[in-house]
């Protein structure tokens, strides 16, 4: 599906999770011996990543995006959201677990769970929100969102 541009650099941060995740699912299903070095460095990235754009990336969401939306729907009304919010606490607990401590299942776990979190922005809510919002109110998002690769 075609995103609407001002949301693109959501999308960008979404499209590299997804990278990194599928890259843990193939190292989780490798037989390499260098499997578990392969996870930790995988760890690693992730945890940059998060620490460079992912945990402000939330914060775009619910504090630009969600506020946005909420002036045409009540977003503890839609299951959808209430589980994206309830997803970037977990995720913030794993991330903050896996920077503490790495445990492979721990890598995995998170990576599935960021997948499947990705998914549910991109393919139920984010068209939903493309939906509602006015050009006015897509021109405010998209101003106050953060690129990933920091181009305009």
């Amino acid at each position: 599906m075609k995103r609407r541009r001002e949301l693109h650099p959501l999308s960008e941060h979404h499209h590299h999770v997804l990278v990194l995740a599928l890259e843990i699912r193939r190292a989780e299903e490798s037989s390499s011996p260098d499997k578990g070095q392969r996870l930790r460095r995988l760890a690693e990235s992730l945890l940059e990543f998060w620490d460079d754009s992912g945990s402000r990336h939330f914060l775009e969401e619910e504090q630009v995006l969600l506020p946005r939306y909420a002036r045409h729907f009540r977003l503890d009304e839609d299951p959808e959201i209430m589980r994206m919010l309830a997803d970037h606490a977990a995720i913030r607990a794993q991330m903050e677990d896996l920077k503490n401590s790495f445990t492979p299942e721990r890598l995995i776990g998170l990576g599935r769970m960021l997948h499947d979190h990705v998914r549910l922005e991109e393919d139920r809510i984010f068209p939903r929100i493309e939906e509602v919002l006015s050009e006015s109110e897509f021109n405010s998002v998209g101003s106050r969102l953060t690129r990933l690769h920091g181009r305009k």
